[in-house]
């Protein structure tokens, strides 16, 4: 169905007599992540389109898990869906600490369920923006303690009409399509995408369904204003083998356990945005509306009983932000203000293990003020500095419909604030720092599950902690090296204390770390690529006392050879390593750790006029391996297997 819409909005301008090529005006495109580009004293990477477009990453996961300190590891192979990014030292808490938006607006909601990638076509992508540690929360607020992932989407920069086709299949049974337009009438462009996507999976029980659809309008009424509405869709169906025994990943990995044969989940997630931007002298003013519509249902078997779920999740978005430069004599000078709000309403119906029925609703009103000041000596252009505040309002209620008797009601504030430098020695080589305050509110299944239908709420506090961080850069005509240390103490840390069968404040916590990346260009078709991570995280007080945090490993890294055979075709070997990690709803440490593993893929695209060609062969050594290693209540470990080698082909085609 989004194919045929497309096509015919495709025909309906190619047979608009209004068009012209000779019509066609310059115009200057106006970043809506201008604000959060640079951040002065923390550590960032921004993955620029080029990069993007010439991987043969299948998945938006995929791409991240190549860079420094992110971990992204999949539950189930091959998809996005169910899995989290963890970055910082934060493991099982990630989803809540690590934030994930798309065009400076947030994807992460008001539960603790991760954002979904796989929503996220990786061919309609223009950038990404990765922010580390807490400075993030005074960019993009509450649930950025570790750092935060700002994907930019493709936008009218792109102003010549192409229509872009790609068609792929890969191991058990994956086939994806998509089609993309763009397409300009004098002050208007057309943007539309729309993919399919149908895995059996490599499990049992583990098939996997995926369409997606995204329309966007933008009027350019001149060189500095633009106006744009957009619409998205996405269908989701996700087949749960769940996870199995250390037994059978070893004996007959693809199993399903007990009771689990019929799991699955479904997610409709249905969205407008309207956004306004507009260029003013030495500054930029943005405004973003938006509103979600997320609806979920899941299905399990427990001891007989069928377990089912329906979830609605609607969330209005507003965030307005004003971007100025200024300078005098002494200073040059750039503010950015703003305010973001939120507005969710969240309903659970369905029943429990033993069949009884439930129906409960909740509602979270998030607003935040926030500010921030870059500035530099006109004397001494060496050295910037760079100061923000955020101001933190929440109100959480919550309900039981069938009673009509209120769970909780709850108002809390709380604050952000960083100060960061950047001392450039020379232009090769430079110095940065930043000291900050970040926070997170609980989210509503950590202080009450509402998928119950007698819920009882926990009195849980905010989250913050101080972060610090400095830095060292050099780059030659060549190369390119970083090091990065880093320490966060946190404070009422929200952790699930398995004891308690309750989440609870853990306090204090420590992240700490040291982050490598090596770069060189060893001639013009030979470039290696390489980082290295340590870090410690770990709980200092509590039941938890001296353990580490689940699922973060101390010691991981990844390095890739990218070599140009020719102008047409590119060749390259990816190497990643994950260290040994603690293991999940384990905190007297009854488990072993999961076993470390290494995995290499190799990759090669081919170019030929309007045509590429791009195939890969992941896990090229056959390795045996498991994420999310995790301890059940009669102390026995279960994990999630992922596959050996596996194959990937594709061909996208340009017109």
């Amino acid at each position: 169905m989004p194919y045929i819409i497309i096509l015919l909005v495709s025909f309906f301008f190619n047979i608009s007599s209004s068009f012209s090529n000779n019509e066609k005006l310059i115009r200057i495109t106006i970043y809506p992540s201008l604000i959060e580009r640079g951040i002065v004293g923390s550590s960032t990477k921004i993955i620029n389109y080029k990069t993007i477009k010439n991987s043969s990453y299948k998945t938006l996961g995929d791409l991240l898990s190549k860079y420094s300190g992110i971990f992204f590891e999949n539950l189930y192979y091959g998809m996005d869906t169910k899995s989290t990014v963890r970055m910082r030292g934060f493991g099982e808490q990630a989803s809540r600490n690590i934030m994930i938006l798309v065009d400076g607006v947030r994807l992460s909601d008001m539960t603790i369920a991760g954002a979904n990638l796989s929503r996220i076509p990786i061919d309609n992508i223009h950038e990404i923006q990765i922010l580390k540690g807490g400075s993030s929360t005074v960019i993009h607020g509450d649930g950025a303690v570790g750092g935060s992932i700002n994907i930019i989407t493709k936008n009218p920069k792109y102003l010549e009409d192409v229509v872009n086709i790609k068609s792929s299949i890969s191991s058990f049974n994956t086939k994806e399509n998509s089609i993309s337009i763009n397409k300009n009438i004098k002050d208007f462009v057309l943007q539309t995408f729309a993919s399919t996507n149908d895995s059996r999976g490599y499990r049992q029980n583990n098939k996997f369904e995926n369409d997606t659809f995204q329309f966007n309008l933008s009027y350019l009424k001149d060189p500095l204003t633009r106006y744009s509405s957009g619409l998205d869709y996405s269908e989701e169906y996700t087949g749960l083998p769940g996870s199995i025994t250390l037994t059978d990943f070893y004996n007959r990995p693809r199993f399903v356990r007990s009771g689990s044969i019929d799991s699955f989940a479904e997610e409709k997630i249905q969205s407008w945005k309207f956004n306004n931007e507009k260029k003013i002298i030495k500054g930029k003013a943005l405004t973003t509306i938006k509103y979600e519509e997320k609806d979920q249902k899941t299905s399990s078997m427990y001891s007989g009983v069928n377990i089912r779920a329906k979830t609605d999740l609607s969330t209005y978005t507003l965030s307005s932000k004003l971007n100025k430069k200024f300078s005098n004599n002494d200073f040059d000078m750039e503010t950015n203000i703003g305010v973001d709000h939120y507005n969710s309403i969240y309903r659970a119906i369905g029943n429990n293990w033993a069949g009884t029925p439930y129906h409960n609703i909740a509602s979270q009103k998030i607003v935040e003020p926030f500010g921030l000041v870059k500035f530099s000596n006109i004397n001494n252009s060496n050295i910037e500095y760079e100061a923000g505040f955020r101001q933190h309002y929440y109100d959480l209620d919550a309900d039981n419909y069938t009673n009509k008797s209120s769970l909780l009601s709850r108002v809390r504030q709380n604050y952000a604030w960083s100060l960061g430098f950047n001392y450039v020695l020379d232009n090769n080589k430079n110095f940065f720092g930043h000291i900050s305050r970040s926070f997170r509110s609980p989210r509503l299944d950590e202080i009450i599950s509402l998928v119950s239908p007698n819920p009882t709420s926990t009195d849980i506090k905010h989250q913050y902690s101080h972060d610090i961080e400095i830095g060292h850069k050099i780059k030659s005509n060549n190369s390119n090296f970083s090091i990065a240390l880093f320490r966060s103490l946190i404070k009422n840390q929200i952790v699930y204390n398995s004891a308690a069968f309750a989440n609870q404040n853990f306090d204090p916590s420590i992240q700490q770390g040291i982050e490598f990346e090596f770069d060189t260009l060893i001639n013009p078709n030979f470039k290696f690529v390489s980082n290295l991570n340590f870090i410690d995280s770990h709980f200092t007080d509590g039941v938890e006392k001296g353990n580490q945090t689940p699922y973060v490993p101390k010691l991981s890294g990844n390095s890739a050879i990218h070599f140009n055979f020719d102008k047409q075709t590119n060749l390259s070997f990816n190497y990643k390593y994950m260290g040994q990690k603690r293991s999940g709803n384990d905190p007297n440490y009854i488990l072993p750790k999961s076993k470390s593993y290494q995995v290499l893929d190799f990759n090669i695209n081919y170019k030929t006029k309007n045509f590429i060609v791009k195939g890969s062969v992941n896990n090229l050594l056959d390795k045996r391996y498991y994420t999310n290693l995790i301890k059940s209540w009669d102390n026995k470990a279960y994990v999630y297997p992922q596959p050996g080698r596996t194959l990937f082909l594709g061909i996208e085609a340009k017109f």
